[in-house]
């Protein structure tokens, strides 16, 4: 009898501390490595979005007013979300850092115009950064932009204000090049978890280049429909909860 007692008790133990070890886990799958925390998702007030970044953000490749910038704006205005738009065709990612970032040889300096700094005195209430491919077409390493990146997204948080991090895009580049990018993603996808959004692979063609569909003849820009495709992959981003939370 007592060892019966003693099963039925171990069992009623289980059955109240398995469901909080399932949900530590993240569910009832198996897994051979720890689970990472999770930072608390951001609750978003109404308020202005800033995207910084370079010619893509800035519409190059659509009809006006059809940039995947607009595009979201537009999708979220009745939230009360206004789009501040400081992106600029040829920027590269050093030119979105602070001004008190400390001179780098042969690297242009920060633009005052388009920086963190400039981001951050419009007051957001987020930050969407769109740096798709311009530090390689140049040469520069990804440590160079993963590195940029990190620390513009870094002091964005640091004041309070999440940051949306968007994937490099296919263009015409040379097979090394396009590895780079793919490296350069995969990096910033582990760093940023939920909110990084993934753009590239909606748009490569077979050779990993942009496809024909989406180009708009330049083998770098995309056209409207390839715009429509970003719009659609940051909105599912936004829209999924993990990243942020919207207004309502």
């Amino acid at each position: 009898m007592d060892t019966i007692n003693t099963v039925a008790h171990k069992a009623r133990l289980l059955a109240l501390v398995l469901p909080f070890v399932l949900g530590a886990c993240g569910g009832g799958a198996a897994t051979d490595t720890p689970v990472a925390p999770v930072a608390p998702v951001a609750q978003l007030q109404a308020g202005t979005w800033v995207v910084m970044g370079s010619s893509t953000a800035a519409g190059a490749g659509a009809p006006a007013g059809k940039g995947w910038v607009a595009l979201v704006g537009a999708a979220y205005a009745a939230r009360g979300v206004q789009v501040a738009n400081i992106a600029q065709g040829g920027t590269v990612t050093y030119e979105g850092l602070s001004a008190s970032t400390a001179p780098v040889a042969s690297r242009p300096a920060p633009n005052p115009a388009l920086n963190i700094d400039q981001a951050l005195s419009r007051k957001p209430v987020l930050l969407i950064l769109a740096y798709p491919g311009n530090d390689t077409a140049h040469n520069y390493g990804p440590d160079e932009t993963v590195n940029n990146l990190l620390t513009i997204r870094s002091q964005a948080l640091a004041a309070g204000v999440p940051v949306v991090v968007t994937s490099s895009q296919p263009r015409n580049l040379s097979d090394a090049q396009l590895t780079q990018l793919r490296a350069i993603d995969a990096r910033l996808s582990a760093n940023v978890g939920p909110c990084f959004v993934e753009v590239r692979a909606a748009l490569a063609g077979p050779d990993g280049r942009l496809a024909p569909a989406y180009d708009s003849g330049d083998g770098v820009h995309p056209n409207e429909a390839g715009h429509e495709q970003i719009s659609l992959a940051v909105r599912n981003t936004l829209d999924s909860g993990r990243c942020i939370k919207l207004p309502n």
